[in-house]
């Protein structure tokens, strides 16, 4: 028996079926998928407009219900949806008060400064001949880091340096050095690295960076002193 194909009235091919319930029908999906640009721009428009309008009404009907709890609407007030408050929990989740976390934490190296129990004491200098752009970076660091001291570099020595910072307690040195000692106000100036080192036994880290733009260069209201 062979298949045929359910076809509609005589009257309504090729043409759509009017629409007798007068009922609007709403644009439920984004008509990306339209391929005319003149179809698919009215119809975006028309799902832009419905969209807003959904949104409306659901801004009206939360005041509403606002109203009518009174003072218990801060208790039922939305949370914004986030990653952290929207995870699933797990087993393998690491909560924040966990021991062992916690005593991981306590035997850390680094433990006595988060606590506050040690401040180090820094000696700041740079190569010898800086230019006068790497000053200014100097003064946003010694404004930023807490018992930073600056010493020229003149023409001493890392060793002569580090036994002249011995003698008066400091526990870590900084050594700035430049990439291009440009002093043009238009262009930032290049720092090769930024070599800091931890007293006695280390350790050394160097950072680096491209481009530098001092405070000074900031606008007023930018600039916090």
């Amino acid at each position: 028996m062979a298949l045929t194909k359910k076809m509609g009235h005589a009257s309504l091919k090729g043409k759509k079926p009017d629409n007798t319930s007068k009922v609007k029908r709403t644009v439920t999906n984004n008509p990306g998928r339209i391929k005319n640009k003149l179809k698919r721009s009215e119809m975006y428009g028309k799902y832009l407009l419905e969209k807003k309008a959904r949104k409306r009404q659901t801004r009206i009907q939360r005041e509403k219900e606002a109203e009518a709890l009174g003072d218990d609407a801060e208790i039922r007030k939305q949370v914004t949806r986030t990653l952290d408050n929207t995870r699933e929990t797990e087993v393998t989740t690491v909560q924040p008060d966990d021991d062992e976390i916690l005593a991981d934490e306590a035997e850390d190296e680094f433990a006595p400064y988060f606590s506050d129990e040690i401040r180090p004491k820094i000696l700041l200098t740079t190569r010898p001949c800086p230019s006068a752009e790497l000053f200014h970076f100097i003064s946003d660091l010694m404004r930023f880091f807490p018992q930073l001291y600056y010493y020229p570099r003149k023409s001493f020595s890392v060793k002569e340096i580090c036994t002249f910072g011995s003698n008066r307690k400091f526990t870590h040195l900084i050594v700035l050095s430049e990439k291009k000692k440009s002093v043009q106000w238009d262009v930032d100036f290049s720092l090769a690295s930024i070599n800091c080192c931890k007293w006695t036994r280390g350790p050394h880290c160097i950072f680096q960076s491209e481009q530098c733009h001092p405070l000074v260069r900031c606008t007023k209201q930018w600039i916090t002193y």
